[in-house]
């Protein structure tokens, strides 16, 4: 059974999954327009990818972009998210400075989940978890493959993986070659919403992983994301028509 975590007014882990809309403006106008126009939608919750941000090597203009963020859309749940080239991000960062920076922002009152790449750097990323947690933040744990699709016992390896990091929310990102890879995904989520009570985040990328996007609410996945502008990975559907689809599924699982 699911145990749900509640981030100021938004429940993750029960009903129709929660709509994320990442921020993903290289300048500090773009940040602000892209947050002045999520809030008007009101999603779920809002992922800022500061790998984006120019000024993301400045902790000062981070700390900042973080209030200025939080400012504009309120009591939104706000995720902070430096996604790492090798997971897919815009750029590369030492295992020192990534641990840093995060460890930085679990000090602010800007974000309210910090996402963490837990094959970063064992011991150095459990200890970070843990300054996130003293800090009364909470950790999201990921793990992206850009270039294909786990077996599902690897994918349950990665989730155990997660929850040993003492994250409480697991996230998994695969890339498909085929609809196979898809069911593989959707498999292993199932099964791990049956072994764990933490909340979990699953999607295959690309149009080929849609699927994955908008059922949830059936396999396990309790976060899927959506674009209200530009995307921040490949396969996003655009916020209106996913919210659309979701509620659509949510009314044919109430009945």
């Amino acid at each position: 059974m699911t145990k749900c975590i509640q981030i100021k007014q938004t429940v993750i882990g029960a009903g129709m999954p929660k709509i994320c809309v990442p921020i993903t403006g290289t300048r500090e106008d773009e940040i602000i327009r892209q947050a002045e126009q999520i809030a008007v939608d009101s999603p779920d919750l809002v992922e800022w990818r500061a790998d984006f941000f120019n000024g993301v090597e400045n902790w000062l203009q981070v700390e900042k972009m973080l209030s200025a963020i939080s400012d504009k859309i309120g009591e939104i749940p706000l995720i902070f998210t430096f996604r790492t080239k090798k997971e897919g991000g815009e750029r590369q960062i030492s295992l020192e400075n990534y641990v840093n920076l995060n460890k930085m922002v679990s000090e602010t009152t800007g974000a309210d989940l910090i996402d963490v790449e837990v094959f970063q750097g064992g011991a150095a990323v459990d200890s970070l978890v843990a300054v996130i947690h003293g800090n009364g933040k909470q950790v999201i744990a990921s793990d992206h493959r850009f270039y294909g699709t786990p077996d599902v016992n690897e994918l349950l390896a990665i989730f155990r993986r997660m929850e040993d990091a003492g994250a409480d929310i697991l996230k998994i990102a695969v890339m498909p070659k085929d609809e196979a890879d898809v069911l593989t995904l959707l498999e292993a989520t199932s099964q791990m919403k049956r072994k764990s009570e933490k909340p979990l985040i699953t999607m295959a990328m690309s149009a080929l992983g849609t699927p994955s996007r908008i059922c949830g609410e059936f396999f396990g996945s309790a976060v899927t994301f959506a674009a209200i502008g530009q995307a921040s990975a490949p396969g996003q559907l655009e916020f209106g028509a996913l919210k659309t689809i979701l509620n659509i599924l949510h009314s044919i699982v109430q009945n």
